[in-house]
Order: C-alpha cells, then sequence, then structure tokens
C-alpha cells in the first residue's frame, strides 16, 4: 500500500455542492458539520451545498466552508484505510492539517478560523490591490514584468516552475493581464479581494492573531503534532508546538513556496499524493513540479473510490 501525503486545500478551491455526498452518506461526516453549526450558531452546510459562487467567496465563508470540507473528508480516506502519513497545506488548509493532526481541538480551530477570517477581512479593505493568478510564464519570463508604470507586484504564491500569485495595485494586476492575454501558454486569473497575504505586509497581523489563537485555545494547550506536517511557505518540517503556534499566525507574513514544499516531502520517501477537499488544484501543481509524483483527490465518492484504487 503506498505511503500518502495529503494536501488540504486553502480558499479559492470551494464551488457549490461540495461535501453533499459524504454529508448523505457518512454519518461522521455529517456529525462534523452539524457540530461546527452548533458551535458556530451558524447555517453552514446549506452554504456548502446550496450557496452561489458570489455567496461562497465571500471572505469568511470561503475560509470555513473550505476548512470544514478539507478537514471533513479526511474520515472517508481514514475509514477505507488510507490514512496519510504526512500532511501539508495551504493557507486555511494549513489550519485544516494541524486540527488533522491533532494539534488542536476542533471547536477551536473552527472558531480560529471564521474569527481570523474577519481579520483578513478588514485587512484586505486597508489594503486594497489585486492578486493575479498566472501560469504559464516561468520566472525569468515573469520577473521583469513586474515593475510596472502602474506600481509594483511582488509574488506572493511560488506554485510551479511556471505558475505563480502576484499582488499590487490593482490597475498594474489588470496591466500584466492585458499585456499577457496574446500569449497562447499563459493563463491568468484575478482573485477576489485578500489584499497582500503571503507577504512581509501580512506581518501587522501577527500580535492580533496571536491573541486570537490563545482566545479560541480557551486554555487548552496545542499538542505536537500526531502526523507529520510541513509548512508551505519552505517545506520544513514541523515538529514542535513552538512551530505549530508559527505556523498557526505567522503563515501570512511569508510567500508559499509551493516547490520547495513538494520537494521536502519528496525527499522523505513520498511520491503519492492525495488532496483531501474540494478540487485538485494543488495536487495537480504537485505532478508540474515533479511528474514522478502520483496523484488523486477525495471530494466525492467517486473519487474516494478511485482513491482507494490506485493507492491500493
Amino acid at each position: 500500500m503506498a505511503r500518502i501525503a495529503a494536501i488540504f486545500p486553502n480558499e479559492g478551491s470551494q464551488y457549490p455542492g461540495m461535501g453533499k455526498e459524504f454529508y448523505a452518506k457518512s454519518l461522521t461526516v455529517r456529525d462534523i458539520f452539524d457540530k461546527a453549526e452548533k458551535v458556530l450558531e451558524r447555517k453552514i452546510a446549506k452554504v456548502c451545498f446550496l450557496g452561489t459562487k458570489e455567496e461562497q467567496e465571500q471572505l469568511v465563508n470561503a475560509h470555513l466552508i473550505t476548512f470544514l470540507c478539507d478537514y471533513a473528508f479526511l474520515d472517508p480516506l481514514i475509514n477505507n484505510r488510507r490514512k496519510p502519513e504526512t500532511l501539508t497545506g495551504i493557507g486555511v488548509g494549513e489550519v485544516a492539517a494541524l486540527a488533522a493532526a491533532e494539534c488542536l481541538a476542533y471547536p477551536s480551530a473552527l472558531q480560529y478560523v471564521v474569527k481570523r477570517a474577519q481579520l483578513l477581512e478588514k485587512f484586505a479593505q486597508k489594503h486594497g490591490g489585486a492578486t493575479l493568478f498566472i501560469t504559464g510564464a516561468p520566472l525569468e519570463q515573469l520577473q521583469p514584468s513586474l515593475a510596472r508604470p502602474e506600481g509594483e507586484l511582488i509574488i506572493t504564491q511560488v506554485l510551479a516552475p511556471d505558475t505563480f500569485m502576484v499582488w499590487g495595485p490593482e490597475e498594474a494586476a489588470k496591466s500584466l493581464q492585458a499585456e499577457t492575454q496574446g500569449i497562447r501558454q499563459i493563463k491568468t486569473n484575478l482573485q477576489p479581494l485578500r489584499g497582500p497575504l503571503f507577504s512581509p505586509k501580512a506581518a501587522e497581523l501577527e500580535g492580533d492573531l496571536d491573541s486570537l489563537l490563545t482566545e479560541c485555545l480557551e486554555g487548552k494547550p496545542l499538542k505536537n503534532p500526531k502526523i507529520a506536517f510541513h509548512r508551505c511557505s519552505d517545506g520544513e518540517y514541523v515538529g514542535t508546538i513552538e512551530m505549530v503556534r508559527d505556523v498557526l499566525t505567522k503563515q501570512y507574513s511569508k510567500p508559499v513556496d509551493w516547490i520547495k514544499t513538494v520537494q521536502a516531502v519528496n525527499l522523505r520517501g513520498f511520491r503519492t499524493w492525495v488532496e483531501v477537499g474540494p478540487g485538485k488544484t494543488y495536487s495537480t501543481l504537485v505532478r508540474k513540479v515533479d511528474t514522478d509524483n502520483r496523484i488523486s483527490n477525495v471530494e466525492d465518492l467517486k473519487s474516494l473510490s478511485t482513491t482507494v484504487k490506485v493507492t491500493g
């Protein structure tokens, strides 16, 4: 049986209807949703199953429902005797991974995700700007295009050798998008307003996030991961409580380096990756980093069945 590295995706992966099959078929998944609704006193399943794209893109909703599905979808995988031996994720996916590794209790993680998202919403409004996803342009081609008359763009996520997230003034992002429209291999997509996350500008959030985490833990200590965990900023193995706290409070202050993360996990002998949560964006990027990796995902009954077969 393959040794599995599990990826928990970030918000932006969500879509209407996600989780509906697992909710209908799994008592455990239903209990995870029901507990979230009780803890937070809000109807979350309805947003997942029936919410519009626009409703799901609202920052707090996006973070909450993605976290919830990331965390819940691990249970069907484990029930099929496919427990991952290492975990990683991006953004809210890192919080889900650390909850799955039992570093913090599920109710505490839920409250932290929601209250943190409220802080991030204010941060996004304060800094504005725009985030642009761009793929098909290697770094040496992209780099000279970041200094623009409309303002400087910065790379916030290195996702593959030719795939990046950049942030900067909205007009600069739109200018770069327009400049690349005629180039067949390059594709771009403007993202919902999130501000300069995964950049040094987000260091201003660290103090508030640290206080918020303490509040949400309600006196219960963080714990060392019970499943190996690698952070997405540089692929470093996270093995202490101090490092866990740093991930939870400082993850947005550093750019994502998905290439280093994939390489670090590969060096530990993992070549089978399963994306646990909505979509298969990050597992696809794993293959772009190294084509020797085998990828799959778990987001519904069909993908679960396929994953069980390919990892057997």
